[in-house]
């Protein structure tokens, strides 16, 4: 299959590399020292004690690379409309766009933008670290659930269960993907929001009761929005979402987080930041929410 993975950041080069190394044509958009760094050196990444090298084809955009049968929108949420750019002239109807962003709202971006591909929603689990220009998987094992935006992506959806079992990629169907997407966010907004505000690993959060019931709070929040949105997830949705971050190294930070504290473009407004937003359009109040974000603009984080 010939891929197109545009934005080769972590994510971006797992995917990347895992597809190449199993034989699909993979080209990779990316820019400034990280295009000069694949262009030099391939793609780097490094799964536990298995370091590989991949050289792909890497372009500032898709008039270089070949036209995609599935094009993977790995950038941050703060640089999907660029993508959706990219991706104007070179999707028709067989093609399809899989998005991987944090968040609820990225696929309805792309279904709206694109109405002749076939959007396929994604939500990833996994942390990946990118130090120089080497990808590192650390912790839990990358996974991503995806399912069909549309009922005309299904068989895209059938074809991308194919390609991602001989590249080695643990993967879901979930009977519902948008109740996938929202359970993501229960962990996202709130593990981000509260790990900047308070400066501390999730071990550290965890162990201090205040601040687990903060954390639990916030999920529950999410949630409830989620409920009042008419997405309907399990009942014990919050309660698998604690249990699934008491599972992280306790060392462990978001990448909401840590663009924070850098100083850094994050996800912030399609995660944390997207709450106030979407609860107040559903008619749901959401204080620890507003709490925490007043915290983040306190200290000059947001």
């Amino acid at each position: 299959m010939r891929v197109a993975v545009i934005g080769a950041g972590a994510l971006g080069t797992f995917f990347a590399a895992r597809l190449a190394a199993a034989g699909h044509e993979v080209g990779v958009v990316a820019r400034g020292g990280r295009l000069a760094a694949i262009r030099q050196r391939g793609l780097r990444l490094v799964l536990g004690d298995a370091p590989i090298t991949l050289v792909v084809p890497a372009a500032e955009d898709l008039t270089a690379l070949p036209p995609p049968e599935l094009a993977i929108i790995a950038t941050k949420t703060a640089d999907l409309s660029a993508a959706i750019a990219l991706l104007a002239h070179c999707t028709g109807a067989g093609s399809a766009v899989l998005t991987v962003q944090n968040g609820v709202e990225a696929p309805d971006a792309v279904a709206a933008a694109l109405p002749a591909a076939h959007v396929l929603a994604g939500r990833v689990h996994g942390f990946f670290e990118l130090t120089g220009d080497i990808v590192r998987h650390v912790g839990v094992t990358p996974s991503l659930a995806f399912g069909p935006w549309r009922a005309d992506a299904a068989d895209a959806a059938d074809q991308l269960e194919v390609v991602l079992t001989g590249a080695g990629i643990a993967w879901e169907r979930p009977a519902g993907i948008a109740a996938a997407l929202w359970e993501k966010l229960v962990l996202a907004s709130s593990i981000g929001g509260i790990g900047a505000v308070l400066g501390l690993p999730t071990g550290a959060i965890l162990n201090d009761a205040a601040h687990a019931a903060l954390l639990e709070g916030m999920m529950r929040e999410v949630a409830a929005v989620a409920a009042a949105r008419g997405v309907t997830l399990t009942a014990d949705c919050v309660k698998r979402t604690l249990a699934f971050v008491g599972s992280f190294p306790e060392c462990a930070t978001s990448s909401l987080q840590r663009d924070l504290l850098a100083q850094r473009p994050s996800e912030f407004a399609a995660l944390t930041g997207a709450i106030p937003r979407l609860a107040a359009a559903a008619g749901v109040a959401v204080p620890l929410h507003d709490t925490v974000i007043s915290r983040l603009r306190a200290q000059g984080l947001v």
